[in-house]
């Protein structure tokens, strides 16, 4: 079973705990020392031929891609995941090379074969959440590129999903010493119907610790026909979109989706569970993957 790597940064702090006392009082205590998780900006600038210049000439252009605020570690399954999600990649042989020797900066050198288009990448540039615009925009940029998922199977054990955030919360050891990142899992289905955890990433950005997971994927080739990604918290429409372009056909999470969220789910034929907690969840979209579900009496009564 994976743990999340034991490679990521902390920094030690210092904390005063306020608390409230039985007689209704407020006690202020003496300063303690504590951790906390650590965020550094991460640099990526990006290396590539321009083929818009006349045939015969070669000439390498150097642009600044991202800033990426991130928990130090895994930082190659990041910049990985990044790059294959934002479709700058699609193998690992477009890569020529990457260069962590200056601190918080990626220098990547793309294949000589491999077309950048700048100005594009730049208008289809993931929006984080609370841009609907431009969400709705990249939903249909999305659905241009990628088809929707096959339905028809019924693979996903119900009574299995029930236990998954409990099992991540444990896989979490940065989120034990300091509380503060988010977690993702990829669960994988194993005989006779169990899952298990084959990865797991932390960060303090949920969707840089998708990307540490989907980098893992697409750098080791890992087969995710039956897989399911398990997050920590609420679901965006960003997370779902990697999770499309990664090839995962079920969310898992332990918050609430957003409409956009659910609306990608529906339009990629993707099972989306979402508050899955003391033995209750909510299927915000296609129960048909599930298996070992019994409808509820009630709820086939007021249907008859």
């Amino acid at each position: 079973m994976a743990k999340a790597s034991d490679s990521l940064e902390y920094k030690t702090i210092a904390k005063q705990q306020l608390r409230r006392l039985d007689d209704g009082s407020i006690e202020l205590c003496s300063v303690k020392r504590d951790i906390a998780s650590c965020e550094q900006p991460l640099q990526l600038v990006l290396h590539y031929v321009d083929f818009n210049v006349p045939a015969g000439k070669h000439v390498w252009l150097e642009q600044e891609l991202a800033l990426l605020m991130r928990t130090p570690g895994d930082d190659k399954a990041l910049v990985l995941g990044f790059l294959f999600t934002q479709g700058i990649i699609a193998k690992v042989a477009d890569i020529e090379s990457l260069d962590f020797s200056e601190p918080n900066t990626v220098e990547i050198r793309l294949a000589e074969t491999v077309a950048v288009d700048f100005e594009q990448l730049q208008r289809h540039f993931p929006s984080h959440s609370g841009c609907g615009i431009c969400g709705q925009s990249q939903l249909k940029q999305l659905g241009l590129s990628y088809p929707a998922f096959e339905g028809g199977e019924a693979w996903l054990v119900a009574n299995e999903l029930f236990t998954a955030p409990e099992r991540l919360r444990e896989l979490q050891l940065q989120f034990q010493s300091t509380g503060g990142c988010h977690g993702v899992g990829l669960l994988n289905l194993e005989p006779l119907g169990h899952f298990a955890f084959t990865l797991v990433a932390e960060d303090v950005g949920r969707h840089n610790a998708l990307d540490k997971v989907i980098g893992n994927i697409f750098e080791n080739a890992t087969p995710v026909e039956h897989t399911v990604l398990v997050f920590s918290g609420r679901v965006s429409f960003e997370l779902v979109q990697k999770a499309v372009v990664a090839g995962i056909s079920v969310i898992l999470s332990i918050g609430a989706p957003s409409d956009l969220a659910i609306a990608t789910a529906q339009q990629f034929n993707m099972t989306l569970i979402g508050f899955i907690r003391d033995g209750q969840a909510n299927v915000y979209h296609d129960a048909g993957r599930l298996t070992g579900v019994a409808q509820n009496t009630a709820d086939k009564e007021q249907k008859a």
